[in-house]
């Protein structure tokens, strides 16, 4: 998926490529935004005049069949052929579809830099591959469609040793990294499921010294987090000093009052009244993944 923009949103600072002529009768199978991708696909991979299209029962297309959707940008995802693999795997349109859905039915866009937390190997294997980045397509350029531009968008696999890096300091400085170390990514930022080490395994000192560097002078760029939260009876009495219903002030622990606890309840019902919107589904009905779209500014 690529950045999602308004129709009324900046461009690209790269100029649009321009919308490919086609007959009549073919232009008539494809809604027009889904032509102007196309175009540009074929630009791209000439040799693949009929490529392979994987699509699901609801379909998510960030640019719109009968009108715009608003959002702007489509995904792209490049992964590493596997050894005797004769045909592309399915899974990568699902993993596409279920990250769509996500923006449709929670109107949260996704930008270039941002990471997708999701706790869980990308094709459902043994894989440390088990997050994503999100940055702009290295080759595929923005493209005018008669709904406006559509920019693309490339998913990138990491291990979480990577995506705790990229929240520490940013997701480009993280995939720059990655673009030049070749089995992960390397310039096109391939994604490798099979990629046993990260990049800081890989190179242990320079890719470290890297990440220390830009954190000290760039900080951290995350503008949001994820949280677990549980709840527990404060009216029962703590059964030691170190239990959870206690707050310490200096060396003597303290129950919270009544009128704390109060508060508290009060700030997160508020809080849930206003957070209304839907989170993530899971990519099918059998995986419970849960994911994190956490936000860069």
């Amino acid at each position: 998926m690529a950045e999602l923009r308004p129709s009324g949103a900046p461009g690209p600072t790269a100029p649009p490529a321009p919308v490919p002529t086609a007959p009549p009768a073919f232009a008539s199978l494809f809604p027009p935004g889904l032509h102007a991708i196309y175009g540009e696909c074929r630009r791209l991979y000439p040799d693949q005049p009929n490529p392979l299209q994987v699509t699901a029962i609801v379909k998510y297309w960030f640019t719109g069949t009968d009108g715009p959707s608003g959002f702007g940008f489509e995904l792209t995802f490049r992964l590493k052929r596997e050894t005797g693999e004769s045909a592309p795997p399915t899974w990568p349109a699902e993993l596409m579809q279920g990250l769509a859905r996500y923006v449709f039915q929670s109107e949260n866009t996704f930008c270039s830099g941002d990471h997708v937390s999701w706790h869980s190997p990308l094709d459902n294997s043994e894989s440390r591959i088990q997050h994503m980045l999100l940055t702009e397509d290295p080759q595929m350029q923005p493209v005018q469609t008669p709904f406006g531009v559509v920019t693309f968008l490339q998913i990138v696999g990491v291990c979480t040793e990577e995506l705790h890096s990229a929240q520490q300091w940013n997701g480009q400085g993280i995939l720059e990294l990655l673009r030049t170390v070749p089995v992960a990514g390397g310039p096109w930022l391939i994604t490798d499921m099979r990629r046993g080490e990260t990049i800081f395994e890989i190179d242990p000192h320079l890719q470290q010294e890297r990440v220390d560097k830009g954190i000290e002078t760039d900080g951290s760029n995350l503008s949001g987090v994820s949280a677990k939260c549980a709840w527990d009876d404060l009216s029962r009495p703590p059964e030691d000093d170190e239990d959870s219903r206690s707050i310490c002030i200096g060396t003597q622990p303290r129950r919270l009052s009544g009128k704390d606890t109060e508060q508290i309840r009060e700030t997160l019902r508020r809080g849930l009244e206003i957070n209304s919107k839907p989170v993530l589904p899971p990519i099918n009905p059998q995986r419970q993944n849960g994911l994190a779209h956490d936000r860069a500014p």
